[in-house]
Parts: structure tokens; sequence; C-alpha cells
């Protein structure tokens, strides 16, 4: 691993892109031990999801972000690793889908199952930890405001490709309402999410929604809040969903 690390010196996209590829196979062979290599390999990995200019070697790092998951399997949701794979891993899916759209299609297979297996990291905050609390607000955030990104990328042309996964944000943002300890702007984002769903899937919601009433309860929460912006984006979703339900 310290060789391939240190291939990344080079400033050769081609050479990154190859390392990228490396990784992603001694990721798959080494399995749950590929945890001992992901404090040192963190940094490459993100500025591979930000090298928005080499369009190749972003492409590959979303792929490798997949094979590090699948490789790490539930150690993914271990207490030391967990903090490595962080926040800005899912902003940058979010930025590279709205810069991308419909093209981010060859990527869903490996950044949704990558933000789904985050979201689980979510479901076992501990409130005791304030810590860990700063730590899960910033990442429900930052799955939230991605999957918003995909969508709002997805919606003038590919739209159908997110419905496989609507349920599961869904069950994601009904489980987030239930803590009473999140943060403001987690509400805010899952608040959003749900209308970039409605927006961007439209009718094929319907039945989503109507067997999920949370919303409902939700939506009146935040419309009763002194937060303007808060009030605005829930005025918002209100009519996305309720034009779904009508429709």
């Amino acid at each position: 691993m310290t060789l391939f690390l240190r291939v990344f010196a080079c400033r050769s996209s081609m050479v990154h892109e190859e390392a990228m590829l490396a990784i992603g196979a001694l990721a798959y062979a080494c399995g749950p031990n590929f945890e001992n290599y992901m404090r040192e390999f963190y940094p490459y990995l993100e500025m591979g999801l930000q090298n928005f200019e080499e369009y190749q070697v972003c492409s590959i790092t979303v792929e490798v972000v997949g094979d590090i998951c699948r490789a790490l399997d539930d150690k993914v949701l271990h207490n030391e690793l967990h903090r490595s794979v962080k926040p800005p891993i899912f902003s940058c899916f979010g930025d590279i889908a709205l810069a991308i759209g419909e093209h981010f299609e060859r990527y869903v297979p490996y950044a949704v199952p990558a933000m789904q297996q985050a979201s689980q990291i979510c479901a076992k905050i501990d409130v005791n930890d304030e810590e860990f609390m700063e730590y899960g607000n910033q990442l429900r955030r930052s799955i939230f405001e991605a999957y918003s990104s995909i969508l709002q990328g997805f919606k003038n042309s590919k739209p159908e490709v997110m419905l496989p996964h609507a349920a599961h944000l869904l069950q994601f943002i009904a489980l987030v309402f239930l803590d009473r300890e999140r943060d403001e702007s987690v509400t805010k984002a899952a608040v959003a999410v749900m209308g970039d769903l409605a927006d961007a899937l439209g009718s094929n919601t319907k039945l989503l929604f109507r067997d999920r009433a949370f919303y409902v309860e939700f939506l009146g929460e935040c419309l009763q809040s002194d937060d303007e912006q808060l009030k605005e984006t829930a005025t918002w979703t209100q009519g996305m969903i309720g034009r779904v339900m009508v429709s």
C-alpha cells in the first residue's frame, strides 16, 4: 500500500487512475482486513473524488469507494473506521452527480450502496456521546444533500434510475424524524430531499408516501418552526408531495 500511495506524488492522471484501480483490487483481495489501510489511504480517496478536472480519476475513485465498502462489509460500521469515512465523500458524490447529470448512472451501483451503509452508522448513534452525535449529524446531513444532488441531476433525463432506492431513502428519513436530538441542519436537509424525491420521481412515489404518512407530522413540525428558511423548504416540499398525491 505504501508503494501505491507514493504513486500519487506523480502528476500524471493516467498513473493515478492505475493506482486507484490497483487499490480497488487490493481491497477486494484483503476483504475486511483493508481496514488497516483506511487511515493512510483516506486523504488520497478524498483527493480523487474532488478531482473534477480529471474526469477519469474522479469516476474511478467513485468505483473504488464501492469496492472498499463491499470489502469492509460490516466493518464499515466499526467505531474506529467510520470516522475516517467522512461526510465530504458523500458531498463529493453529490457534486459529481450535479456536474455530469444522467452520466452519473454508471456510478449509482457504487455510490448509493455506500450511502446506504453509512446510513446504518447513523442508526447506531450513541446519544450520550456528544462527539459521536456531532459526527452523526454531519454524516446524516451529507447523505441527504448527496441524495438531493443525485435526484436533481437525474430529474430531467433518467429519474427512474433512483426509483429502486426511494423506499430506503424514505425509511432513513423516517428514522431521522424520530430522533428529537437531531440538528436543525439535518432537519432542513431531510425535508429538502423529500421534496427532491417527489419532484424528480413524480407519481412513481405516490404509494411510497401514502404508506409512510410520517411526512405529514414531520412537515407540520417544520411549518411551526421559527426558522423561516426551514418553513420555506417545508412549504415547497409539501407542495411537491401534494402534487404527487393528486396525480
